[in-house]
């Protein structure tokens, strides 16, 4: 990938490494049990959290299958921001990337719960989806997808571009990464490059500046609380890229997520030398 101008994940070719085994970064990044606490923010106001956890992994039809799953929730205490959703991804380890073999949304609303349901059937070149308000169907229906390409959902992206940056660590020059993402019942994509040196980073959540690896793109779509258009974050500069912090574009201006608290084994927040 060295050198590379530009980067689809559209590749179908099977098998992980030469060698049949996960490579450190994949272990490391891929880590079931993991959980990651976010605290968000507009300016110094603390809007809310996210908690993104790896709840398992198997092996199906000699496929490695990673389960995941993401809270978003706003703080009671702030006025006019009510958001309260759970994602939850099904995804496939293949190539040192993940992409989405199954996604589900359950947005909480006052006393309302919606669920929307996405099956990526591959094989048919199908996206299999179904919303459902408080348990009743209210939409039902298969979407043609392109055969040539693998997509992302709204969470397991997360942890594609993780890998993405740490294959990427090489690299002389930035990698950019032009990713098939199926969000709000269509196509789309997100654009992103990673810079090869890396950066101070500096939270409440340690005392030091940390090193991470910052990634810069936009997202052609829009997503919770209207999360669309350029984005900045920074990774862990080792091989759990674990995301430190990130600056989005919401429907209220920009937002910061910094990493508050979090489970991983053997790991800490690298020192920036």
């Amino acid at each position: 990938m060295a050198g590379a101008d530009a980067v689809s994940y559209t590749g179908r070719t099977a098998g992980r490494t030469n060698d049949g085994n996960i490579e450190q970064g994949d272990d490391r990044v891929l880590e079931t049990g993991e959980e990651l606490l976010y605290k968000v923010y507009y300016g110094f106001i603390k809007l809310g959290e996210v908690k993104f956890k790896i709840t398992g992994v198997a092996t199906e039809n000699k496929k490695e299958i990673y389960s995941a799953t993401a809270s978003i929730k706003s703080f009671e205490s702030i006025p006019m921001v009510n958001i309260n959703y759970i994602f939850e991804s099904v995804m496939q380890h293949r190539n040192n990337e993940v992409f989405s073999v199954k996604f589900t949304s359950t947005e909480f609303k006052e006393k309302t719960i919606t669920n929307i349901y996405y099956t990526f059937d591959y094989e048919d070149g199908l996206l299999r989806s179904k919303k459902e308000t408080d348990g009743i169907v209210i939409d039902e229906k298969n979407i043609k997808m392109e055969y040539t390409k693998m997509f992302q959902d709204g969470l397991s992206l997360f942890y594609n571009a993780r890998l993405q940056s740490y294959y990427a660590r090489n690299a002389k020059d930035k990698l950019r990464y032009n990713v098939p993402v199926f969000i709000n019942e269509k196509e789309s994509s997100v654009k992103y490059s990673f810079s090869p040196k890396p950066e101070a980073v500096s939270t409440d959540l340690v005392d030091y500046d940390m090193s991470g690896i910052k990634v810069a793109g936009a997202a052609d779509f829009v997503g919770v609380f209207g999360l669309t258009g350029e984005f900045l974050g920074w990774f862990s500069d080792d091989d759990a890229r674990v995301p430190l912090k990130a600056k989005f574009n919401v429907t209220i201006g920009s937002i910061t997520l910094e990493l508050s608290s979090y489970k991983k084994k053997n790991w800490k927040p690298p020192v920036r030398k």
